[in-house]
């Protein structure tokens, strides 16, 4: 199959696009199981065969030229793919990327023997001759070539898996094996936990761990969920996989190691509790939780002890997710060459956002985490948590909702208690998943939330609460993000946290025409606001956001979106060096991260108004202060 997406010569503000293949029926079907693979995946042509791109690239139009190949742009994944082992129920096959001979062995052996146990403990074989497992080295060649950035996933009707082999994270954990060879044998369970708990149950190294390990943080900082939500599927397959998955692989084993295999099998498919049921199997599976978090206690003491913190002052950088195609967000190569030129201006610290969505600001809704392969999804948020530690940045995970109808966070206000009390659930359930996989991944501080003006100033205990339940679980350093104004100088619980967070948006001046020494005279005006707040709480101060547009005088309403307004560079430049003059040397300060940075190159330059000073002066001035010794 064929896809070609080319300009309209009708109108060139839009596009054709031209799908064609030699089977109609395998076209029919390949566009209504994976239409976005097909209609929205990247590249300006893809040859795919069975579903799998086997080429893609984009035509390139420089220099006036048309319809010519971009060499600099374009994948060969057939020629990148070979066959690397065969064994009794695998083939293995690496995408561009090479193994040793003896990292081969241990993936194969493994594989091997856990499938053969999982067949051993059902009693029965699985109806498939071969299973071809793919390996990728990255989420971005994996998409690229799937459609799915997950850290595995599988089909089963060829039947295959698709695994990312990274140094710090892996998909070969047999999780994905496991639930296509309960499908293919038990089909559906009657609750969605037992699939992925029995899943979980046979795998290997979870998550760099072992499921019981981290069952045994979530039971131990008392993060782990009642069983009624466990056995809910509609909570469950909404809820964070890194929370549900390891409680659910517990609740296997503790079924299994009180009644045996047989009653799990039994009840598989139509397991209704009844009155009681619940509470009584509730009991038992946390004093199993107990046990497990008595036999990890000690581990679990050395790796918070252990856990990475930040002591350098931080030169920070918003890190944002600006391409949402997977070759160009936060998985992909380009964000990583974006980090790297952020190292070279003086950078040793980014901040990673990943999204939820709330429509209306007065309503509480279940905060679904991000999942589609183009979005910030938790894949996304590793790998440039990951690529940030290489070049020896510090990582925080810095959590944000996006509302809709021209809103944002500090609109949100519920109209009762009762929706507030739900909003905090919601909320909590949220960040605890944040707080798990900044844990696991080991990035350096948490920010509990951004810009929620309304629900902190009015519920301090409710913050409290949460703030000290993720602190059991999340080792690393917490703040919040404030708004600018009220908000931040208004939050009583910011002796929970070790830093303050500012986003400041505060204007440096309402002069039009202002010069040098009215905007340092504005710096010098926040910088006083700051100050009284710290000398409140006496924890140190973090710019958790500060930006200004490539816009005539961008000082006035600095939070304000660049719009159809002109480009003015040198007024963003001279913001930036006020700003970095009036807050040198200052005894509160401990960091400032910049919004924003990209995460592909090509977004800013000369031409540019957004808040962004990538190819642009503001650049060089970052790279002169980002030099010195704060």
């Amino acid at each position: 199959m064929l896809s070609l997406f080319y300009p309209n010569p009708l109108d060139h503000q839009y596009g054709l696009r031209m799908i064609c293949g030699n089977n109609d029926a395998y076209l029919l079907s390949t566009l209504v199981k994976s239409p976005d693979m097909v209609l929205w995946a990247p590249g300006d042509f893809r040859v795919y065969r069975e579903s799998q791109t086997q080429l893609m690239g984009f035509f390139s139009q420089k220099d006036g030229a048309r319809w010519q190949f971009d060499e600099e742009n374009y994948r060969d994944f057939a020629s990148e793919t070979h066959l690397a082992a065969k064994t009794a129920h695998y083939r293995f096959f690496l995408h561009n990327m090479q193994l040793s001979a003896e990292e081969i062995e241990t993936i194969t052996s493994r594989q091997e023997h856990s499938f053969q146990l999982l067949e051993d403990f059902l009693d029965v074989k699985a109806p498939f001759s071969l299973i071809d497992y793919h390996i990728y080295p990255t989420f971005e060649d994996k998409g690229l070539t799937t459609g799915s950035t997950s850290l595995s996933h599988f089909d089963q009707q060829r039947p295959a898996i698709y695994s990312v082999i990274h140094d710090k994270i892996r998909g070969d954990d047999f999780v994905k094996d496991a639930e296509m060879v309960l499908e293919s044998t038990l089909g559906k369970p009657s609750r969605q936990a037992l699939e992925t708990g029995l899943s979980v149950y046979f795998s290997n190294n979870w998550r760099g761990m072992d499921y019981e390990y981290w069952a045994a943080r979530l039971y131990a900082s008392e993060n782990d969920v009642s069983l009624q939500d466990l056995l809910n599927d509609a909570l469950f397959n909404n809820e964070s996989s890194l929370v549900m998955a390891p409680l659910a692989g517990s609740f296997v084993a503790f079924v299994i190691d009180k009644w045996g295999k047989q009653p799990l099998l039994e009840n598989y498919h139509n397991w209704q509790p009844v009155p009681g049921e619940i509470e009584m199997l509730e009991n038992g599976w946390k004093a199993y939780l107990k046990n497990l978090a008595e036999k990890y206690r000690q581990k679990i003491a050395a790796d918070r002890a252990a856990f990475p913190h930040i002591d350098d002052f931080q030169k920070g950088f918003c890190h944002a997710h600006e391409g949402y195609r997977i070759y160009n967000g936060y998985l992909s190569k380009k964000s990583d060459d974006a980090l790297k030129k952020l190292q070279t201006l003086g950078t040793n610290a980014v901040s990673i956002t990943p999204f939820s969505f709330m429509r209306d600001p007065n309503r509480p809704v279940f905060l679904r985490h991000m999942r589609s392969s183009g979005s910030e999804n938790d894949e996304s948020v590793i790998h440039a948590a990951l690529s940030a530690e290489s070049l020896g940045m510090a990582v925080m995970l810095k959590p944000h909702l996006w509302l809709g109808g021209g809103s944002w966070p500090g609109d949100i206000a519920m109209k009762n208690d009762a929706d507030w009390a739900l909003f905090f659930d919601y909320y909590y359930r949220w960040m605890r998943h944040f707080a798990l996989l900044a844990e696991m991944y080991h990035m350096d501080m948490l920010s509990v939330g951004v810009e929620l003006a309304k629900a902190t100033v009015t519920h301090e205990q409710q913050w409290r609460t949460m703030i000290r339940k993720l602190r059991k679980l999340y080792s690393g350093k917490m703040t919040y993000a404030a708004n600018w104004g009220a908000e931040f100088e208004n939050i009583k619980f910011w002796d929970e946290l070790d830093f303050i967070g500012l986003n400041c948006y505060y204007p440096l001046s309402s002069n039009e025409n202002a010069d040098d020494e009215a905007l340092k005279a504005g710096v010098a005006k926040i910088a006083v606001k700051v100050e009284n707040v710290y000398q409140k709480f006496r924890k140190p101060v973090i710019f958790t956001e500060i930006g200004y547009t490539s816009t005539p005088a961008s000082w006035k309403n600095p939070h304000k979106t660049s719009g159809g307004k002109p480009v003015d560079l040198e007024a963003q430049a001279r913001c930036y060096r006020a700003v970095f003059d009036g807050l040198y040397g200052k005894k509160w300060l401990a960091g400032i991260y910049w919004w924003k940075w990209p995460s592909f190159l090509e977004y800013g330059g000369v031409r540019d108004n957004d808040f962004t000073p990538n190819n642009k002066p503001a650049q060089q001035i970052i790279a002169e202060w980002y030099s010195k010794p704060w």
